[in-house]
């Protein structure tokens, strides 16, 4: 994992706040009497939730509490304070990148938990009657948490939060180029070159006001901000390594009111607007960052360095037949000197909506939406410099600056019905319309020098250094794959799409236990999608008549100009019909249901879209008694569209499995889960082959026809227990288990199936003592074990394996 953010962490406000009440509140608290005198050893043993800001999946076995705290007056509040203090030991073998990407965990101290709730039992509170604080994973945790809570009666009701997530990706297979040991030099890149590590901060703040009077007044705020560095790569003859700073700001507002004027209904209106600030640059990783991947920078003859890219295959000419001679880089080689990109998007969606629910008449339920957003992105500068060499085309120096402009005008609307025919039998109607158009337009303008070699100085065109016949030195040096010096393009496009669906059922139930409905949906699609394109190509001596200037008269100078355009318009009108059907039924210990849909399509407007598709789903509760609890549900899903250049088949099969077993005075707890899902996908694709396997079909020169087939079967498997062995001792222990197994259509044949095999092992286990009546010692320990069942290719492994162990008290009072 290549860190290039700083790594150190303070402690947040909100983690300070929450020390000060702690260390102010807990002598008062310790001095105020119990509520109850049911001592802390006799309350019942209830499973609670397992705070862990580090895990990245449902796989905790309950941390188990006993205190329902006691809490004390404050003034004219009831007070109950929670904190739990601790630290981390965390260690691990194997891959870093890994490891942080999936776990992210080390060791020092936490906040695990503050929570203070504060309530006016006779609701006299002056600015509020109930308040609710609640904090976790500061200290050090990949994701912390701080949660407020103010209401004041029915006069409002105000809630904020904040978020810190801190994302790493670095799977280095990732946009990995593989590169064979064959070449020479063989250059095996160690992580993902498109890993980033971005720090993603959200807050958000809500007011409700009069929630019970009949004009009711919301608004709202929140903000996200991801920031960090990610990397990611260009191709210019070879493939280079960006570094991209990374700053993207999103701010929402609303404000709406709702109207209850009549009875049983009630009417809103919302405004909605939404800004978007993206931040980001590019620019060629330095030499030292691009050796923490495996990329060497090589040495020029005469001093500079230069880079040669990710790809090493000498044998594909990759990043040439012979990058390294006499032990400096082939100037004649694709390279790199510098890239950069700058560019600052902007991003403005105004939205507003009114909708409507009401059951004012007896036997008619009515809702409505419709919503109208006029959205605009701009991005007034760009610019993009290249210096190095793409060898195909001789190009030394590129130059593209420009602006973009696009707009989407949205109108969406939703009405639905429900009418009670009589006391068993209802129809329901639905019907949702949407149309948005996108109409999008950029001026680009790219500017090229030409050269033979990373050494050759890029010469100017000028009619007196570069005189007829145009052989100087001081010339271009193009060749006949050359593109043009200068390119003007300018760009229009225009996507708009209609789409119309209504639904009808009919619901019925047959008794007070079982209940069915059958329904038919109507789907009208029309997508447009137009274009104009119109491109100034500007071509100097020497070989000027190249390219688009092929055959065209030259000017006195030698240059030749000349207008390509290109236009398109398309149309896509696709018709969808699906037959709905399902029931539900319940008894004193037993609770079903079941739905199917079968749709059917006359078009499709990508190439994995179905025409065909079935969905079954299917679930049922069994509670024999109050202690025990079976369940199960199976989705199954199938996408099919055999027309005959794509021949596409799906499917997403998952079936699952849980039981929980509890005494109602828990003194043990089991819970078991089991999930199999089944993934199928196959399509045709065209594809390049270097060589070319004798058994394919063509799909036009140089392109090959083949049969691409995913599959991935995946058992997940997971059981807990908690108990408690003695009076004062809780104790949980769980395990849970990922394993797959699939393939794919691999064209590298030196490519692992890397994710597609794979068994990942989460063990776990805590503890937790009542030392006293308010005081509570708690252990818990993760173990993490992520390992492939393939090799792990021209790159290193990524298994690795850690402990992760977490000790805290917690003080309720």
């Amino acid at each position: 994992m290549i860190r290039i953010m700083g790594n150190g962490r303070k402690v947040s406000r909100a983690a300070a706040m929450a020390l000060l009440l702690v260390a102010a509140n807990s002598g008062f608290a310790r001095a105020q009497a119990p509520a109850s005198g049911e001592s802390a050893a006799e309350q019942e043993l209830k499973p609670g939730v397992s705070v862990d800001a580090a895990r990245k999946s449902g796989d905790n076995p309950p941390y188990i509490t006993t205190e329902t705290p006691q809490g004390g007056m404050w003034g004219e509040y009831l007070a109950k304070q929670v904190a739990e203090f601790g630290g981390r030991i965390s260690d691990f073998t194997g891959n870093p990148g890994m490891w942080d990407s999936f776990v992210n965990l080390g060791s020092g101290p936490r906040l695990l938990e503050y929570t203070l709730d504060m309530h006016s039992p006779k609701h006299t509170g002056k600015l509020f009657d109930d308040l609710t604080f609640n904090n976790f994973g500061y200290g050090g945790d990949p994701s912390d948490v701080s949660r407020l809570q103010l209401s004041k009666g029915t006069v409002y009701n105000f809630n904020a939060s904040f978020r810190r997530d801190q994302n790493i990706f670095d799977y280095n297979l990732f946009a990995n180029p593989l590169n064979p040991s064959t070449s020479v030099p063989n250059v095996p890149i160690l992580n993902s070159p498109h890993e980033f590590e971005l720090t993603r901060r959200m807050s958000d703040a809500n007011l409700n006001l009069f929630n019970l009077s009949p004009v009711r007044i919301r608004l709202g705020w929140s903000r996200v901000v991801n920031e960090g560095t990610a990397f990611s790569t260009i191709h210019q003859g070879t493939e280079a390594l960006l570094q991209q700073p990374t700053l993207n700001t999103t701010d929402n507002y609303q404000a709406g009111v709702s109207l209850r004027l009549l009875p049983r209904t009630s009417i809103n209106y919302d405004q909605f607007y939404t800004y978007f600030k993206g931040d980001n640059s590019d620019f060629l990783a330095l030499p030292g960052v691009q050796g923490l991947f495996g990329i060497p920078t090589f040495t020029l003859p005469g001093g500079g360095l230069v880079s040669l890219g990710l790809s090493f295959n000498t044998l594909a000419n990759q990043p040439c037949g012979a990058p390294v001679l006499g032990g400096l880089a082939n100037p004649a080689c694709n390279g790199f000197l510098s890239q950069s990109y700058a560019n600052r998007v902007r991003n403005s969606y105004p939205t507003e909506q009114i909708s409507f629910q009401s059951n004012y008449f007896r036997r008619l339920d009515l809702s409505g939406r419709f919503n109208y957003s006029g959205g605009e992105s701009t991005l007034p500068s760009y610019n993009a410099f290249f210096n190095g060499l793409d060898s195909r085309v001789r190009a030394r120096v590129e130059n593209q600056v420009g602006s973009s402009l696009a707009r989407r005008i949205s109108r969406s609307g939703d009405f639905g019905m429900t009418f009670s025919i009589t006391d068993r039998l209802r129809l329901i109607d639905s019907f949702h319309a949407s149309n948005f158009g996108i109409p999008t337009f950029w001026a680009f303008t790219t500017t090229s020098l030409f050269g033979a070699t990373l050494l050759t100085n890029p010469n100017v065109f000028s009619p007196a250094t570069c005189p007829p016949p145009f052989t100087a030195a001081t010339c271009p040096q193009h060749s006949n794959s050359s593109g043009p010096d200068i390119s003007q393009d300018v760009f229009n496009q225009f996507i708009r799409q209609d789409s119309k669906v209504n639904t009808i059922e009919l619901e019925y139930d047959f008794t007070r236990h079982l209940s069915g409905h059958i329904g038919y949906r109507y789907e009208r699609r029309e997508i447009t999608d137009n274009d104009a394109d119109a491109t100034i190509e500007t071509f100097f001596p020497a070989l000027p008549n190249r390219g688009d200037c092929a055959g065209l008269p030259l000017d006195a100078n030698g240059v030749c100009t000349t207008l390509v355009t290109d236009s398109g318009q398309e149309f896509f009108p696709i018709n969808a019909h699906s037959a709905l059907l399902g029931f539900s039924g319940s008894t004193e210990k037993l609770r079903f249901s079941f739905d199917t849909e079968q749709y059917y399509a006359d078009n499709t407007f990508t190439r994995i879209a179905p025409r065909h598709m079935q969905i079954y789903k299917a679930r049922a509760v069994y509670q024999p008694a109050n202690w025990a609890s079976f369940g199960t549900a199976i989705n199954i899903h199938e996408n099919r569209n055999r027309t005959d250049d794509i021949n596409n088949l799906q499917h997403n099969r998952s079936y699952a499995f849980n039981a929980t077993l509890a005494l109602v005075v828990i003194n043990w707890g089991l819970d078991l889960s089991y999930d199999y899902s089944d993934i199928f996908s196959q399509t045709n694709i065209c594809f390049v082959a270097t060589p070319v396997p004798a058994d394919l079909l063509s799909c036009g020169t140089p392109f090959l026809q083949g049969l691409s087939v995913y599959t991935d079967l995946a058992h997940y498997g997971g059981a807990s227990l908690y108990f408690r062995p003695v009076r004062r001792v809780r104790a949980a222990v769980g395990y849970t288990l990922t394993s797959t197994s699939g393939n794919t259509l691999i064209l590298n044949p030196i490519a692992p199936t890397g994710p597609l095999n794979y068994n990942y092992h989460l063990p776990t286990a805590n503890i937790s003592i009542q030392l006293s009546k308010n005081l509570q010692y708690k252990t818990g320990w993760n173990y993490y074990d992520y390992n492939e069942k393939s090799l792990p290719g021209p790159t290193l492994p990524r298994d690795f394996r850690g402990n992760v162990f977490t000790l805290s008290l917690r003080y309720s009072m």
